[in-house]
């Protein structure tokens, strides 16, 4: 016995003439035929069959929400990409294409609102759109063909028939109309594919507290995806301070949202290692393993050879986007460094802060009431303090301190140390020279 789930609807049909039809059977036909097509769409089998999304023109990017409504989609094939070649008299279009191999297999198109982009059928995979903007112009060539083009790219797609062309066509027209912002030919301020907007919603941050604080919240609410962009990211940052508490660093935070379903995608610079010290496949490694689903992916760019040239250039894009919504953009890595506040500490070791400031004068009569002692020791204290809560090592040998100074110009007669008054006295410095000295 057949399922009744699986159950395979089958086509109406009846006998009636077209002579002996008026607007009642016509409305009985509809409620039919619509009750036919309710029980394809319910079909398992029919449901996702690549042939009942062509018949109905829907794909998996027509019913997102927050994207804009599809204003046509369908089968096309292209022809071309960044690259067309025109009528020539001794070699043809088609040979050129044919020797080239510049025919494309067929794709999904999709026209959206102000872009449009193109779908693999096989793997679904989403192509680079093309965005309507001031260069963007629509024009009709030979062979059913349609050759589009913006300031990024030109692009020639290949219609079935002559009505598929011409329909096409007039549907990008339209998108040409309803997107008029976008296509002025007056030219945008900065050079901008978008025109300037009066009235948006925009917050300005003066610091990285504010901005890394606001980053960390917002994060949290992603429901769908994440796009970060940076120079320099490090994992174990701590969003939210003072704390004691892991759960605001950025690493644990992505990992967090990444488990709820959250895609996060992650732009980094590919640093050169032997000249900038960021340590990005650290970065990649430490991200990735935080999400136990891999829904955390991390590009780093660009991979350099002998021969692309690309040496003296580098991403400074710092930005954070999250569900196409909210997008964070400026000035500000996602990195140790960045972190401060309308104080501006010199340091990050604890909640004290001194805010007393002295005049030069003040610090001069201290000086001389005390022998120009006072200061000094004062300082040196201080300094001492900061160093042991941030775990540095004291170098109490003056011969360590020159060795790691001075390792190979012990000839030097230029340079001189003072000697080493008190056996005793410990000096600090850097863990770099520290470590040398061990």
């Amino acid at each position: 016995i057949q399922d009744k789930n699986n159950e395979y609807p089958y086509f109406p049909a009846t006998n009636d003439q077209t002579p002996l039809t008026n607007d009642s059977i016509i409305e009985e036909r509809c409620r039919i035929l619509v009750d036919y097509f309710n029980k394809v769409l319910r079909h398992p089998k029919f449901r996702a069959h690549p042939a009942m999304r062509e018949f109905f023109n829907v794909s998996c990017l027509s019913f997102i929400h927050g994207l804009s409504v599809s204003r046509k989609e369908g089968y096309l094939s292209e022809v071309s990409n960044d690259y067309y070649c025109d009528q020539h008299v001794l070699f043809p279009t088609q040979y050129l294409c044919n020797l080239c191999k510049c025919h494309d297999g067929p794709k999904w198109f999709i026209i959206k609102d102000s872009y449009i982009v193109d779908i693999r059928p096989d793997t679904h995979e989403v192509c680079f759109p093309m965005l309507v903007d001031r260069g963007f112009q629509v024009s009709t060539v030979n062979d059913n063909n349609i050759k589009i083009s913006n300031l990024q790219r030109t692009l020639v797609i290949k219609c079935r028939t002559t009505y598929d062309c011409n329909e096409w066509t007039q549907d990008l027209l339209n998108l040409i109309e309803q997107a008029n912002d976008f296509v002025s030919t007056k030219q945008s301020r900065f050079n901008s594919y978008a025109p300037v907007r009066e009235n948006q919603l925009a917050y300005w941050f003066i610091n990285g507290k504010s901005y890394m604080e606001a980053v960390a919240k917002a994060l949290l609410t992603a429901k769908d995806e994440v796009f970060i962009t940076d120079w320099w990211l490090s994992p174990e940052l701590l969003l939210i301070r003072p704390t004691d508490d892991e759960t605001y660093r950025l690493d644990n935070i992505l990992g967090r949202i990444a488990d709820a379903g959250v895609r996060v995608y992650v732009m980094l610079f590919k640093e050169i290692s032997f000249a900038v010290a960021l340590n990005s496949l650290y970065t990649k490694k430490t991200l990735v393993s935080k999400s136990t689903k891999g829904f955390i992916k991390v590009i780093r760019h660009p991979d350099r050879n002998t021969t692309d040239g690309v040496l003296l250039w580098s991403h400074h894009e710092k930005m954070v986007v999250i569900d196409q919504k909210i997008a964070f953009i400026g000035g500000i890595d996602l990195c140790y460094g960045r972190w401060d506040d309308e104080y501006m500490r010199l340091v990050d070791l604890g909640k004290k802060n001194d805010t007393t400031l002295k005049s030069p004068f003040d610090i001069a009569a201290e000086k001389a009431a005390s022998g120009g002692k006072e200061t000094v020791e004062a300082a040196q204290i201080t300094t001492t303090q900061m160093a042991e809560q941030a775990g540095e090592i004291p170098i109490k040998s003056i011969k360590c301190l020159r060795a790691a100074f001075n390792p190979l110009n012990e000839v030097n007669e230029d340079v001189k140390l003072p000697a080493s008054t008190d056996a005793n006295e410990t000096t600090y410095d850097m863990k770099l020279i520290a470590g040398n000295c061990k």
